[in-house]
């Protein structure tokens, strides 16, 4: 299947004659990765592969200091502003491993400030980031290796046309949108401002208009209609079945109920039945680590809202990268919003998927409403 894999990633990401590509991933996905490069090669582009195993992103962890990770490196960083399109395929085959060190990847995260500006920083690098599945992913997020693997496997091998067909029927109600409000029965009731924010279709295909916009980022699996909404507006409860923590993506959060006012979290009325402590210090990390940056609490700004589009991908489990695909979902980002129409820079993106029996009413400047979604189906 690595054929054919690979070239849903060329294709999302449309590498050209003599373009430099940064391949990067886990030393497990090897031969997969190898698969990409000859098919960059093919395409006249320079591939250029970086793997290490789980066992040396451990060790890493467990070695260096708090201080070397706030140092950003130096290698990378060069290679990066050296790249013409960046590509990821998820690095980690047993992520449960990062769940002790979270002083570290707080640091971590400050010394890759620079990283992020290179490629999410307008203009930004293309860039593509593949989901995959593992014995190690499966155990850490409960579920079956056949049922992740149909998740995110199953996810990419979808039909691509009716994906690009649903995502224009979604962008064409949203379209002149000033106000979307979204409820569901399990208390999610929202209202997020859109007015004059560029929407955004993530059906892995390229095009030249999509690259003249600035939408240059995408993901595999595939699947949902996303916008930056207006950062000072918006208010109400978003109800999160299932979320992993942000910082070290180890920690599953379980029935989160997330607070926010004029487009910014309220920490102190977030809560968990399973893993509060953690979302609430998660949050403070990354306000710690923007206040430094940028010199306000960012990562509690919102940042995405997004509709789920994936025939193939039903079920959360806390995998973000599947989870906000679900067909009939929605889910609400806070933190980094620059780079696909928002205005916010954060170290922090991290979103928020519902349950998929949403229903989302869009009102359009002239006061008048329509039904985009009832109940999880598309109208």
């Amino acid at each position: 299947m690595f054929p054919e894999l690979a070239a849903h990633i060329i294709d999302a990401i449309h590498v050209s004659d003599g373009e430099a590509v940064y391949i990067t991933g886990g030393a497990h996905q090897q031969e997969f990765l190898e698969e990409i490069g000859i098919q960059v090669a093919k395409k006249g582009g320079q591939p250029f592969i970086s793997a290490v195993s789980n066992d040396y992103q451990k060790r890493l962890l467990e070695t260096c200091s708090v201080d070397q990770f706030k140092r950003t490196p130096k290698i990378l960083k060069g290679a990066l502003e050296a790249m013409d399109k960046y590509i990821v395929i998820e690095p980690y085959s047993d992520p449960s491993i990062k769940t002790s060190f979270r002083e570290k990847l707080q640091a971590r995260s400050e010394g890759m400030y620079p990283i992020l500006q290179i490629i999410y920083s307008k203009p930004g690098k293309p860039w593509i980031y593949m989901g995959w599945a593992t014995e190690g992913m499966a155990k850490m997020y409960d579920v079956p290796l056949d049922v992740l693997e149909r998740l995110v496997i199953g996810g990419c091998n979808i039909d691509y046309k009716k994906l690009r067909a649903d995502c224009e029927h979604v962008m064409s109600i949203l379209d002149g949108a000033r106000r979307v409000h979204v409820t569901d029965k399990h208390g999610t009731d929202f209202w997020l401002d859109i007015e004059g924010r560029r929407l955004n279709p993530d059906d892995a295909t390229w095009s030249p208009e999509k690259e003249a916009s600035g939408d240059v980022g995408g993901n595999l699996p595939a699947g949902e209609v996303f916008v930056a909404p207006v950062e000072t507006h918006g208010e109400g409860t978003i109800y999160c079945p299932v979320t992993i923590d942000d910082l070290t993506r180890s920690v599953l959060i379980r029935g989160a109920r997330l607070y926010f006012k004029d487009g910014m979290l309220v920490p102190e009325k977030c809560t968990a039945e399973e893993g509060q402590e953690v979302l609430r210090d998660t949050l403070s990390k990354f306000v710690e680590v923007d206040m430094q940056k940028y010199g306000a609490p960012n990562a509690l700004k919102v940042a995405e809202l997004g509709i789920g589009l994936n025939p193939v991908i039903d079920r959360s489990i806390g995998y973000i990268l599947t989870d906000e695909k679900i067909g009939g979902s929605v889910h609400v980002a806070f933190g980094m919003s620059e780079g696909y129409g928002g205005a916010i820079m954060s170290n922090m993106h991290w979103d928020f998927v519902t349950a998929p029996s949403e229903t989302v009413e869009v009102e359009y400047r002239d006061g008048s409403k329509k039904l985009l979604m009832k109940d999880g189906i598309l109208q």
